[in-house]
């Protein structure tokens, strides 16, 4: 999962131990709302192998402190990143998994994101989701039965619920991760006019397509109008943890989130009950969907400690321990084959939408060159924030994303 929560500074979750008490393996990862789990992890790790875990977790800068510790070769043995373009981005660092034993415990479909020209780059992480989650209670007491799925279907429900003194919705804008999440999953199905997800994005590479050209960009102005429109007095000063909070209490309905977010929301209200919509999208109703993706993804340095490493992956994908982490201390869904589901209501409602086949799209926005997530991000919050029009929002993203491009090469 890629998404950004900010946090303040470096969080040191295990020490490295002593000299001769057996290998100490550095990490370096981001979410840090997984610190807690990430502790878990490296004390049964170290009960069972002997073998210690240094990790440090950081979030607000973790990008360019990685990019500082690679270049300084300061390179930690095992670190995160995003998949898709990333695979391009540590191609130079990491180490080829492809022939190695254990991957083949991993499902074929979390590999899409890590696999380039046939060899797999990186482990992934986690199976995650997102679309608008919703307070089922409050549409409950509101009456609302039918969920929505076109704009128009939420602009009604938000009048409904606006007029029972509920406020729709919690933008989150102030994050800059929430705004790429939710304007991609509105332009989901436009690719398929453009070669499809890949093929749209060699397009927006070449210069040949920019986003001005793509029709379904008006209905991403939409969906992220219709948000402020409906997203209390102060929509640029919502959080994650606001949304997260707000949702919990029912102060309002609806926020754009993923899977990740259940946990928060419980720590508010635990016996809450909530489920993902299908979000709005620059199609057909029948296109609604959820975006569905293994992308946070671990990459193992070539030239750190590759064997133990390795040993760590290993355990953590065939120990009794390691294969219900993810459902049991993270309650979000796994990529091992065999694992069980979790009881996380956010991942049974993914399971049970791709069950019914409601249109699932991959996470294509992390095709995007590395860099375009957060510089595309701070351009939509500009144009939330009401500092750019609708053309001056279209210009300023074509040239961030060609300087990117550019600066790639």
């Amino acid at each position: 999962m890629k998404r950004y929560l900010l946090a303040a500074a470096l969080v040191v979750l295990c020490a490295a131990l002593a000299v001769g008490q057996g290998k100490t393996l550095k990490l370096f990862f981001y979410s840090p709302e997984l610190t807690d789990q990430y502790n878990d992890m490296a004390a049964a790790y170290k009960a069972d192998t002997g073998n210690a875990l240094d990790i440090t977790v950081n979030q607000a800068d973790y990008v360019t402190l990685l990019r500082a510790k690679l270049n300084s070769g300061d390179i930690p043995d095992v670190f995160m990143s995003s998949a898709y373009a990333d695979n391009s981005t540590y191609k130079d660092y990491v180490y080829d998994l492809t022939d190695v034993d254990f991957m083949k415990q991993i499902e074929p479909s979390a590999l899409q994101g890590v696999t380039v020209n046939g060899r797999i780059t990186g482990y992934p992480f986690l199976v995650q989701s997102h679309s608008f989650i919703y307070n089922k209670k409050v549409f409950a007491q509101v009456g609302i039965k039918t969920l929505p799925r076109t704009l128009s279907d939420y602009a009604a429900a938000a009048q409904k619920l606006q007029a029972r003194g509920i406020q729709p919705f919690a933008t989150g804008f102030k994050e800059w991760w929430v705004l790429p999440q939710t304007a991609w999953q509105v332009l989901a199905p436009a690719a398929k006019a453009y070669g499809g997800f890949a093929g749209m994005v060699d397009k927006l590479n070449s210069g040949s397509l920019t986003f001005k050209d793509i029709k379904g960009m008006s209905t991403v102005f939409d969906v992220l109008d219709l948000i402020k429109k409906y997203g209390g007095r102060k929509p640029m000063e919502s959080d994650f943890n606001d949304q997260c909070s707000t949702l919990a209490t029912g102060k309002v309905a609806i926020m754009h989130q993923g899977n990740w977010a259940e946990d928060t929301i419980r720590k508010t209200t635990p016996d809450i009950d909530i489920g993902f919509l299908r979000g709005p999208v620059a199609g057909t109703a029948a296109e609604a969907g959820i975006m569905y993706d293994s992308n946070q993804t671990i990459r193992v340095a070539k030239d750190g400690q590759v064997d133990a490493a390795l040993a760590w992956l290993k355990w953590l994908t065939t120990s009794a321990y390691g294969k219900a982490w993810i459902p049991d201390k993270i309650k979000q869904l796994s990529p091992i084959k065999g694992a069980k589901a979790s009881s996380a209501e956010l991942a049974q409602a993914t399971v049970a939408m791709l069950a019914e086949k409601v249109p699932s799209y991959p996470w294509y926005y992390q095709m995007f060159p590395t860099g375009t997530e957060q510089g595309l991000g701070i351009i939509l919050q500009g144009y939330c924030a009401g500092q750019t029009n609708r053309q001056q929002t279209l210009d300023a993203l074509d040239a961030k994303y060609t300087q990117i491009v550019n600066a790639s090469k």
